[in-house]
């Protein structure tokens, strides 16, 4: 059984002979090994993938085409963008939209972490009040036809390995791209009729999105929920507020004929519930404490099959530094109360830190295929 079969009959809930291992390998680690960008990263993210045993559920790139407002510039959506600062260092970009009617500003921070990561945080938001909304409605351009040729490339590396997914924003995680997320978790009690227009225009605009990526040929749309997690949110919100929203785009994953994996790298532990009831078909990452919240029994248990469960090893501190011997010890004691349910991808609760010792990833996917036999 290949890797792709292995993953997509899981994902079908067809039995397997073993549990696939695949754990999130973004392009961080694959730059440290080869000590640079590679010139092809998605040739050397699958490569990466098969040094080390793993089945491919590669998915380290992202279009974002769906946010990108300077593709979209035109006459009355005039777009242009102002970068300050020590790129490669810590910078920031200054976007700004100009209409007929009014000019809407955006100011993102971005800092060098690691050798390899970026993070970014937005610290001024185009959508400030419900005027600046009625600008997105009036004059931003449809999202067009969007360049999907990683798509097509990656599922041609991946070729019977395993399956190519894409990465999307869920309906929360795309409203907050253009509205401070503090807004977003009180507009519903001060604004409802507000809330639910910014809500339903941006879901409109990632379910068009989502089917163009399932058309270029992904097996698989990721969608991103981490930012209504367990603390932010909170399941009386998320059941209200949000799930409705996350519901439409998974359906329309699902009309494409694609998988959908639903991605909470955050506290999940109050939201599992509700997770339950979604039409997701593998949830993630099930981050255990200290990073998250989430213990691997309960979520085995509330969560049920058909719907896949992924995660749970974590890379940030525990497979950077344990030993081999420990990596290989934590990897049966999941696999062990996981296989009792099935309907499970051993993975990490995110991708792979840079740091982490080869031998411990070696020892991750060995442990893997000794002790993931059904």
């Amino acid at each position: 059984m290949n890797g792709r079969q292995l993953i997509i009959d899981t994902l079908l809930g067809k039995p397997t002979e073993r549990v696939p291992v695949a754990p999130f390998i973004f392009n961080n680690v694959v730059k440290e090994a080869y000590g640079h960008t590679p010139d092809d990263p998605i040739a050397a993210c699958a490569e990466y993938y098969r040094k080390f045993g793993f089945d491919l559920l590669l998915r380290n790139y992202i279009l974002g085409s769906e946010t990108d407002e300077q593709r979209l510039s035109c006459k009355d959506w005039n777009v242009s963008a102002e970068l300050k600062g020590n790129m490669g260092v810590s910078w920031e970009e200054k976007t700004t939209i100009t209409t007929p009617e009014r000019i809407l500003t955006q100011v993102r921070s971005f800092r060098q972490v690691t050798p390899n990561i970026v993070v970014d945080a937005t610290s001024e938001y185009f959508i400030k009040c419900p005027e600046d909304f009625e600008q997105f409605k009036k004059y931003q351009p449809s999202l067009g036809i969007i360049d999907c040729g990683q798509i097509k490339h990656a599922r041609e590396i991946v070729g019977n390995d395993g399956v190519a997914c894409t990465w999307a924003h869920g309906a929360f995680n795309m409203s907050e791209r253009y509205r401070c997320l503090t807004d977003l978790l009180t507009d519903p009690y001060e604004n409802d009729d507000f809330y639910h227009d910014v809500m339903t225009y941006f879901t409109d605009r990632l379910i068009d999105f989502v089917r163009q990526a399932s058309n270029a040929g992904s097996d698989i749309i990721c969608i991103e929920g981490n930012m209504a997690n367990g603390s932010m949110a909170g399941p009386r919100f998320f059941k209200k507020y949000v799930m409705p929203y996350e519901n439409r785009v998974i359906e329309a994953i699902h009309d494409a004929g694609n998988f959908c994996i639903y991605h909470n790298c955050g506290d999940a532990k109050t939201l599992l519930p509700l997770y339950d009831q979604m039409n997701m078909d593998l949830y993630e990452t099930m981050t255990p404490p200290p990073f998250g919240d989430t213990i691997l029994e309960d979520a085995l248990h509330i969560i049920k099959p058909p719907k896949v469960l992924s995660g749970n090893l974590d890379q940030i501190d525990f497979l950077v530094h344990a030993r081999p011997d420990q990596v290989r010890e934590q990897v049966r004691r999941i696999l062990t109360i996981a296989k009792q349910r099935g309907h499970f991808i051993l993975a990490t609760s995110d991708y792979l830190s840079e740091g982490t010792p080869e031998e411990n990833i070696f020892a991750f996917s060995q442990a893997a295929h000794d002790f993931g036999q059904y």
